[in-house]
């Protein structure tokens, strides 16, 4: 009865450790969602490898979601008793578990070849920024939500600009997101402690994939024993019954 009991207790501390980790995911996935940035998603649309991306919050809020779910669940079955909850927790858990593991591990991987991924649409982002902003208004809207949302100025920095369409016919203007003010400035005024989009991007991106696999990773070892304890459970209770 004393080892029951202390089961009872282990899933509680191992389903609660799971809801929270749900709820953190959750959370992650839903400010990414809301802070996302724009050139990113134009990217996940246009450029294969950078569909994972995209993908990463998304995963973040389907996951979080059902962890939430998993936690309430595994506890009510403790509390209940029944072994339909803990069976049915088990199942849907060893499932999250392998969807998980390889999620963390393409996060991780993916954060160590961000710099090389870059690299490969480094023409296609300045060429956009010499050619279209201002003039094709998807791209425009793309790089001004961009350099809105990252607090930076072009892809590199502000001379991405420089003899460019838009710098050429505005008389050499650059746009407000490069100056120290809020209006289009001239060279003399851009603000040059703003970085790049492609640095704030690759910060980002490596601090948030590292970030969301290691908490995924972490919670991958205590659904491995909330796996454990819920099986052992599931056959003590036969045992108490027969008690």
């Amino acid at each position: 009865m004393a080892l029951f009991s202390l089961l009872k207790i282990l899933i509680f501390l191992f389903n609660s450790i799971i809801f929270f980790g749900g709820l953190g995911l959750l959370g992650i996935g839903l400010c990414l969602k809301i802070n996302g940035s724009s050139f990113v998603d134009h990217l996940g649309a246009t450029v294969s490898p950078f569909t994972q991306l995209v993908v990463v919050k998304y995963l973040c809020i389907i996951i979080g979601s059902i962890l939430l779910f998993l936690g309430i669940l595994g506890c009510w079955g403790a509390i209940r008793e029944n072994k339909s909850l803990l069976l049915l927790f088990f199942i849907i858990i060893l499932i999250i578990f392998m969807v998980k593991m390889a999620s963390a591990i393409i996060i991780l991987v993916f954060s160590s070849i961000a710099s090389v991924l870059f690299t490969h649409i480094d023409s296609w982002a300045v060429g956009t920024l010499q050619e279209s902003y201002d003039k094709e208004k998807e791209i425009t809207r793309m790089w001004n939500a961009t350099m809105r949302e990252l607090h930076c100025c072009g892809f590199h920095n502000y001379t991405d600009f420089s003899g460019s369409r838009y710098h050429n016919q505005t008389g050499g203007l650059y746009p407000k997101f490069c100056c120290k003010y809020d209006s289009p400035c001239q060279e003399y005024g851009i603000d040059h402690s703003k970085e790049g989009c492609l640095e704030k991007l690759k910060n980002s991106l490596k601090d948030n994939g590292k970030f969301i696999g290691g908490v995924g990773l972490g919670i991958l070892v205590f659904e491995m024993a909330a796996m454990v304890v819920s099986m052992i459970l599931f056959f003590k209770i036969d045992d108490i019954s027969y008690d």
